[in-house]
């Protein structure tokens, strides 16, 4: 469903009209646009391995482009092998439509790095604040600690018993 299956060994008569292949692709299109099933949000499927520019042909070879000299796409480029005439499996594929879904693709990772790049600011602002809250913990405690230094080292008489060992606050009886 939504797949584009454009990987197809090209045919050489111009006799061939494709016409109702796109219209049937359309219509289907139409009928899951009108479909009652919806989802709040797009589902985001991985990447094919056949999306975008191809590089590569099935075969291994790289991938070419050529110009198709049909009377329905005159001049239209596409990606192909140079292999094609062998009779094997080879790609096949419109280079506006592979350009396309590269575009696509850059698309839906730089959204993606946004969100992350959105995702470490908050971390960020989140760990600068938390930074903050210690410091202030920190100033506490050494103050307290000032506090307490300064207490036990005044000139008392001392006491015997359990009072010399217990907190400060519990030996200003």
């Amino acid at each position: 469903m939504g797949q584009d299956y454009s990987y197809s060994q090209p045919f050489s008569s111009d006799e061939f009209d494709m016409t109702y292949l796109l219209e049937a692709e359309a219509a289907l299109y139409a009928d899951e646009g009108q479909s009652s099933f919806s989802v709040g949000e797009p589902v985001r499927n991985p990447p094919e391995a056949d999306d975008g520019i191809p590089t590569r042909c099935y075969c291994g070879s790289e991938a070419a482009i050529a110009t198709s000299y049909t009377r329905k796409d005159p001049g239209r480029l596409y990606y192909t092998c140079e292999n094609r005439d062998d009779g094997g499996c080879h790609i096949w594929k419109w280079w506006d439509v592979a350009v396309t879904e590269e575009v696509f693709e850059v698309q839906r990772e730089l959204r993606l790095l946004k969100e992350q790049g959105f995702e470490c600011d908050q971390k960020l602002l989140k760990l600068q604040k938390t930074v903050c809250e210690l410091k202030v913990m920190v100033s506490v405690l050494v103050f307290l600690v000032g506090c307490t230094i300064s207490t036990n080292t005044e000139h008392r008489p001392r006491r015997k018993g359990l009072v010399n060992s217990a907190p400060f606050f519990f030996s200003r009886v």
